[in-house]
């Protein structure tokens, strides 16, 4: 008789611990795995509040759509704008009188407005041509060099900052 009460109090001991024990590595893996998958899924997501990037860097003309993604790790910023005319022309006017536009050209991103990805579609090797200009309204520590590109043919600026 005490054996067998032994062997029960043994047994209603053992069987919540082992319960226990095999749930708790593979829900942990699973949550892991879940945040992994979700960090994955968002790293190709921009960001859109202009309020925000302004803490980031200077942002001296108002926008009317913006798409945004900081890479702190390589200490890189990508910014894609839409101005209204009279802004853009602004934007140039003041860019031009630190330095000359040149021509050049940028890769497309998978995270660009979908009017940038279809031109750059349309190029056939995914780049956008446009005009490269000063950013020098835009710098504030510790993103302080960069230019900023006008798309040919839209009222979109690509906006590539980093730090020195």
């Amino acid at each position: 008789m005490k054996i067998r009460n032994a062997v029960a109090s043994l047994a209603l001991f053992l069987f919540p611990v082992i319960l226990t024990s095999c749930g708790g590595p593979s829900n942990t893996n699973s949550q892991n795995t879940a945040t992994a998958n979700s960090n994955a899924a968002n790293s190709n997501v921009a960001k859109t509040n202009v309020e925000e990037l302004g803490m980031l860097i200077n942002v001296p003309y108002e926008s009317e759509e913006a798409f945004w993604k900081e890479d702190a790790a390589h200490k890189k910023l990508i910014a894609v704008l839409r101005f209204g005319q009279p802004e853009a022309n602004r934007l140039i006017a003041d860019a031009e009188k630190i330095r000359p536009a040149q021509q050049t050209s940028i890769p497309s991103q998978s995270w660009f407005p979908p009017e940038l990805i279809a031109q750059g579609d349309v190029s056939g090797d995914d780049t956008l041509n446009g005009k490269a200009y000063a950013a020098n309204a835009f710098f504030q520590d510790p993103y302080n060099d960069g230019r900023i590109t006008r798309i040919e043919d839209t009222d979109y600026f690509v906006l590539e900052l980093s730090a020195k």
